[in-house]
C-alpha cells in the first residue's frame, strides 16, 4: 500500500534546480513543512527502518538470552534445560591467561536480568552501564520505527550518544586496568 505524502521540505521556485544557485543558497532557502530537524536542514538520506529493526532485534535477543541463561560457580554460563556450560569465548583469557576489558559481561548481564546487582558489579562494573544502554535501545528503536512509518524525521541523538559510548569505553578499559593492577572492585 503506497501512501501519497507531501514532501517534508518544499523548495521555493527560485531553488528548484541546482543550476539556479550555489548549494549553500539551496540549503538556506529550504522551508520545513512538517517535523523539522535541528537547524532546519533536510535529512541527507531516507531513514532506513531495517537498521532500527536489526538494532531492536539484537537488543531484544541479548536481553532475552540474559533472562534464560544462568551462571554456575560464578565462572560458567549454562544453557537452559540441558545445563551444559558454554565454552570460554575470551581469547585473551584462553591464550594469554588474563581477562580482557569485556570479560564478565555475559555473566554481568545474566545477573542484572535476575536483579543481582552485587554479582553483576563483581563480574564487570562497566556492564551495568552497557546493560542500561542495551535496555534503552528497545523503546528508542521502537519509537524510531513508528516515526519512520508515519513519515516523520528520526529523532536526532546528537553528540550525547557518542558521549555515552565514550563513557562506556572509558569504563570498560578503566575497570580492566584497575583489575590488572590488583585493585578490588
Amino acid at each position: 500500500m503506497v501512501m501519497n505524502r507531501e514532501p517534508r521540505y518544499k523548495l521555493p521556485p527560485s531553488a528548484q534546480t541546482l543550476a539556479t544557485g550555489e548549494a549553500g543558497e539551496l540549503c538556506a532557502s529550504l522551508e520545513p513543512t512538517g517535523d523539522s530537524l535541528a537547524g532546519g536542514f533536510p535529512p541527507l538520506t531516507r531513514p532506513d527502518p531495517l537498521y532500527h529493526v536489526v538494532i531492536l532485534a539484537l537488543a531484544c535477543g541479548v536481553i532475552g538470552l540474559a533472562l534464560i541463561l544462568s551462571v554456575r560457580n560464578s565462572t560458567e554460563v549454562l544453557l537452559p534445560i540441558v545445563g551444559v556450560p558454554l565454552p570460554e569465548l575470551c581469547m585473551s583469557k584462553r591464550y594469554l591467561g588474563f581477562d580482557c576489558p569485556g570479560c564478565g559481561l555475559t555473566r554481568c548481564f545474566i545477573s542484572l536480568a535476575r536483579g543481582d546487582l552485587t554479582a553483576a558489579w563483581r563480574y564487570n562494573p562497566a556492564g551495568l552501564w552497557l546493560f542500561g544502554m542495551m535496555v534503552a535501545q528497545i523503546p528508542f528503536r521502537a519509537v524510531q520505527l513508528v516515526r519512520i512509518r508515519r513519515g516523520l524525521a528520526e529523532l536526532a541523538t546528537g553528540y550525547w550518544a557518542q558521549w555515552l559510548f565514550g563513557i562506556l569505553g572509558v569504563l570498560l578499559v578503566g575497570q580492566w586496568l584497575l583489575r590488572l593492577v590488583g585493585v578490588p572492585l
